[in-house]
């Protein structure tokens, strides 16, 4: 499943929702989404899910992003937490969306 950014933001409210940022921790550190977590992507879903379970749970939405609608981390982030039975969702259009439409980021210049 997938979410726009009025549901990030929605989602953001509670606190029963993580937003994750699955680029590199390199490129979390340049500009994010406020409030979001780094957990990088790579090399398959196994490690990425454990690592998630350890810090999570499965108690919260996990909705991931990555840089923009062509990047397929963020999407293949979300199905191998789905596949491991975690609430997961994906905010597709990722960080050039949100920053398109003026919403606000943070990191390094």
């Amino acid at each position: 499943m997938s979410v726009s950014k009025e549901g990030v933001l929605e989602e953001m409210k509670g606190k029963d929702s993580v937003v994750l940022n699955v680029l590199s921790a390199e490129e979390f550190r340049k500009r994010r989404i406020p409030g979001s977590l780094s957990l990088p992507f790579r090399d398959g879903g196994e490690a990425f899910a454990r690592e998630a379970m350890r810090r999570f749970g499965k108690g919260k939405l996990i909705i991931t992003y990555g840089s923009n609608i062509t990047s397929h981390a963020a999407i293949d982030a979300a199905e191998a937490l789905r596949q491991r039975g975690f609430r997961a969702e994906v905010y597709v259009s990722g960080l050039k969306e949100w920053t398109q439409a003026g919403l606000p980021t943070e990191g390094d210049p």
